[in-house]
């Protein structure tokens, strides 16, 4: 917490960084600030910053976002988004990280999320330590970083000056995750209830279509649902899911039903559509290369499965909803409401 009473959250933008999950975290800050506002004394409490360098060279990022434009600048949290389907780049540039490094020793807590850890690692700062990041990343970062160890069995690892998360949506376990420490559980659980299900109004709508279900209290489920997240939803069985829950099949069906109020296949269905919308939002990475990377035998099933699920063709959606390269700057979303889907199929295949 600064002098002034309000805490600052820093975003650090770099070269790939995913504009998805730039854009969710801001509005996610922004929504628990309106919602402390409220309860409160009428203080802003929570300031969120974009950090951009205007040079690959440069030593020093420059604020190019600010939530609450009072003050000295001085986040005392950063986090590093992740990438899309692109690992970092090995020659990102030496300021981004040499500036993280400096923060950190004046400091300020280093939050990764998915491919961020990469950034992270290169800092130093994580060497002998455990860090979380998505399994698509495993290989490449233990390869490249021999010093750190990759766990994709946990979805946060918090040693509290250093957080990392992967998964899918992790970005949004760590925003709340944040929104507690600085905010308290009150106003975390609030921020939850408004994100994670539908807002008053129809033209709004803070995520990307899919709102996983985790505010029920079934341990159970939760594990098999944090297991979903990390692998895309792709490439896994309702066996599986019932060992990672630790229950029967019929007893894990009817509990995952009630607790999520989808069948496991719709639900890792809803998985795959929502990645596949923040790949298409979020860059140019050509379809066929997120179809591939969803588990889908072609762009043709990955458009009629993502038709089927959206109303809209992917390369349509992508022309309505997609955000230009580079364009970090927060703007209110439009995003479409993920239809629910039909119920039947027996197999957690993709589509």
């Amino acid at each position: 917490m600064l002098a002034s009473g309000i805490s600052e959250v820093g975003i650090a933008l770099y070269p790939g960084a995913q504009t998805a999950a730039v854009h969710g975290l801001t509005d996610l800050f922004n929504v628990a600030a309106k919602i402390a506002l409220d309860q409160r004394t009428g203080r802003r409490s929570l300031r969120v910053t974009h950090w951009q360098s205007a040079h690959s060279r440069d030593a020093e990022l420059r604020c190019v976002y600010d939530s609450a434009p009072v003050g000295k600048l001085r986040p005392g949290i950063l986090i590093i988004p992740p990438t899309m389907v692109d690992l970092p780049d090995p020659d990102v540039p030496a300021g981004v990280v040499s500036w993280l490094r400096d923060k950190h020793a004046a400091g300020a807590t280093l939050v990764s999320v998915c491919s961020g850890a990469f950034l992270l690692a290169k800092t130093g700062l994580a060497d002998g330590r455990a860090v979380a990041t998505h399994q698509i990343c495993q290989e490449a970062l233990a390869a490249r970083f021999p010093k750190v160890t990759v766990d994709t069995n946990r979805r946060i690892i918090d040693y509290g000056d250093i957080v990392t998360a992967g998964g899918f949506l992790s970005w949004v376990d760590v925003g709340l995750l944040l929104v507690e420490r600085i905010l308290g559980p009150a106003v975390k659980a609030e921020t939850a209830r408004f994100v994670l299900s539908d807002p008053a109004s129809d033209d709004v709508h803070y995520f990307v279509g899919f709102a996983p279900p985790q505010s029920h209290r079934d341990k159970a489920v939760l594990k098999a649902q944090s297991w979903l997240h990390m692998r895309d939803g792709r490439g896994v069985s309702l066996a599986a899911m019932t060992a990672i829950a630790g229950l029967q099949r019929r007893t894990f069906l009817r509990r995952f039903a009630k607790a999520t109020g989808l069948t496991p296949l719709e639900y890792c269905r809803g998985v795959r559509i929502a990645r596949a919308r923040e790949l298409l939002i979020s860059g140019d990475t050509p379809q066929k290369m997120i179809a591939q990377s969803l588990g889908y035998r072609d762009v043709a099933s990955f458009a009629r499965v993502f038709r089927k699920a959206t109303g809209t063709a992917p390369g349509a959606y992508r022309k309505q909803f997609g955000i230009p390269p580079g364009e970090f700057a927060p703007k209110t979303s439009s995003l479409q409401q993920q239809p629910k889907l039909p119920f039947g199929e027996r197999v957690l295949a993709a589509g």
